[in-house]
């Protein structure tokens, strides 16, 4: 994938400085109703870009972010960033206050362009819309600073997400939902904590350090050792798979020390296995659906029907992208979402659709202007896409297929969730949100509202987040802590209405 030249110069200098040279203006305050025109700072551009080109190159100086008493780099003064007639309007609605300029970093809103086609801008201060207040404000961008959509947030928080330049024509969003208490009962598994954890019919697969076995039904566990185990390398068990619709083929992989994964293949139950003919790769995110595997190899969504052989969903150019996560429809897999990331970890991709099993992609418009992208992401049997977004307070962000948009809601938070949270989801649409504190919430479809699941009682004490975390049909939640896994069942004339509930949008 070759990215298009830039249109001008000022393309050019924006690019070089807002993302090519890590430049962010750390200090600089912008008020919306005094603005410096860059008209100026453009026209020096230009003459420099002439200068320069008989050289056959622009020449740009090594810049750092600009702090209160560094305001030029090298011998190159940099003149005041200026805002555009886009981002003044914006600020006009929500602001007459001054700002300041946090953070900016790429955005790519075009797929399958290499560059940025955009930039996600950070500002400080006090916004207020109506009855909404907020201390910082995430604006989506293009090359030509045009706003695409915006995020008010407050404490970390997002409070209102709006698309294009009208912020009064947004959506409210729930800043800090309380979730009710869910009553059931935790079913004990095995005190061995789990790595991974795969569920296909009456066998239950688990995998601990550089052992597995298979569970039928309340039969006692008996360990076997990994296929590798006695390769001279040091391997862990990175996960295990199995089809649904033929429990005996099983998929065992193995993580060297260097973070590739080779696999092992077996289509009796792992009385036998098979090297897959893939050699050493990096694999991420498995998923078994009926008679095929998918997972994310050396970057790039990939299908098997043996876990042998693996071909190629997304052609991705892996030298600029990579896939973080995809979901899958439960009830079609021809239906896969994915999340891109850039390959250099900076910045903040599209999220793409196929609903032809791969043959052709899509790039779903409007993510919400959060400043990150998804981490983790789950499908609906009606298409609905649910991702994660691991901010200091956690988002979730839905993609309903009829609205052909996005919607954000905060998951619930004590302020204090310092890691990474886990998603998943049951098959009524319901959400499952294993926090970094080990407690798990329920976000009820049907009502909009955030359940509250205690760990187990040799669990309260965890401080990560519930890991394998799987929901097993609509009414039972696995989940793995370092005192081993347990299985909460929710009784099924469980009545989720509630006055004192906060509803989501």
């Amino acid at each position: 994938m070759k990215g298009h030249p830039p249109d001008n110069v000022e393309e050019r200098l924006d690019r070089a400085l807002g993302q090519g040279l890590g430049l962010y203006f750390d200090s600089t305050n912008w008020h919306p109703k005094n603005v410096v025109h860059r008209q100026r700072y453009i026209r020096r551009a230009i003459l420099g870009a002439v200068a320069a080109s008989v050289a056959g190159f622009l020449i740009i100086p090594n810049m750092h972010p600009i702090s209160h008493t560094q305001l030029s780099s090298g011998e190159r003064t940099l003149a005041a960033p200026t805002l555009s007639a886009s981002i003044k309007q914006v600020l006009q609605q929500l602001s007459n206050d001054k700002v300041q300029v946090i953070n900016m970093s790429p955005v790519y809103n075009q797929f399958p362009m290499a560059v940025p086609t955009g930039h996600a801008l950070t500002l400080s201060g006090k916004f207020t819309l109506g009855q909404i207040t907020g201390t910082s404000l995430v604006l989506k961008l293009d090359n030509r600073r045009q706003v695409l959509g915006g995020t008010l947030f407050s404490q970390g928080s997002p409070v209102y997400d709006f698309v294009g330049q009208s912020a009064t024509d947004g959506q409210v969003i729930s800043p800090h939902p309380k979730p009710v208490s869910l009553k059931g009962k935790w079913v004990p598994g095995l005190p061995t904590p789990i790595t991974s954890f795969a569920n296909a019919g009456s066998s239950i697969y688990l995998t601990h350090n550089n052992t597995w076995t298979v569970l039928h039904g309340q039969e006692k566990a008996y360990w076997a050792r990994s296929p590798g185990a006695s390769s001279q390398t040091r391997r862990v068990i990175d996960t295990i798979s199995a089809l649904p619709a033929n429990p005996k083929d099983v998929l065992l992989v193995e993580e060297n020390p260097s973070g590739n994964s080779v696999g092992y293949v077996s289509t009796n139950q792992g009385q036998s296995w098979n090297p897959w003919g893939i050699g050493s790769v990096s694999f991420n995110n498995v998923v078994a659906m009926h008679h095929h595997y998918w997972a994310v190899i050396n970057g790039t969504l990939q299908e098997s029907s043996t876990g042998i052989k693996w071909h190629n969903l997304l052609s991705l150019d892996t030298t600029h992208w990579q896939v973080e996560d995809f979901a899958m429809n439960p009830s079609n897999p021809q239906q896969i979402a994915v999340a891109l990331d850039p390959i250099s970890g900076n910045g903040i991709g599209p999220v793409l659709e196929t609903t032809n099993g791969g043959q052709s992609w899509k790039q779903l418009p409007h993510f919400p202007a959060l400043g990150a992208s998804p981490s983790s992401m789950v499908m609906s049997p009606s298409g609905t896409i649910s991702a994660l977004v691991n901010l200091s307070n956690p988002v979730l962000v839905r993609y309903s297929p009829t609205a052909r948009r996005w919607t954000a809601f905060s998951a619930p938070s004590n302020g204090q969730q310092v890691g990474v949270g886990q998603l998943a989801s049951s098959r009524n649409g319901d959400l499952i949100y294993g926090s970094p504190t080990g407690t798990i919430y329920r976000w009820v479809k049907a009502d909009s509202i955030w359940q509250i699941i205690n760990p187990p009682k040799n669990s309260k004490k965890s401080t990560s987040s519930p890991y394998p975390l799987e929901a097993i049909g609509n009414h039972q939640i696995l989940a793995g802590y370092s005192k081993g896994w347990s299985i909460f069942v929710i009784p099924k004339t469980f009545s989720s209405q509630s006055t004192t509930s906060s509803k989501s949008h």
